[in-house]
């Protein structure tokens, strides 16, 4: 995390993903987190978290850092 993202455990977030210009980390990302109207994330340190609206992370942020190829995954019980 901290090579490919610059972050340290536990301040992972979506948005670590504008520092993977390779792009070496695949974004997964659950279906009901998809489905949901907004995500919560750190700004890649864990003082603060934001409200971000999924639309606008997947629709703009994940195309701006061309990362729109993430993984819809299923962890139901």
């Amino acid at each position: 995390m901290e090579t490919l993202l610059f972050t340290t455990p536990g301040a992972v977030s979506i948005l670590g993903l504008i520092y993977d210009r390779e792009n070496k980390v695949k974004l997964l990302i659950d279906k009901d987190v998809i489905q949901a109207d907004y995500i919560g994330c750190h700004p890649c340190e864990n003082t603060c978290s934001l409200k971000l609206k999924t639309k606008d992370i997947l629709e703009v942020l994940l195309l701006a850092i061309n990362h729109a190829d993430f993984e819809e995954i299923n962890t139901e019980l």
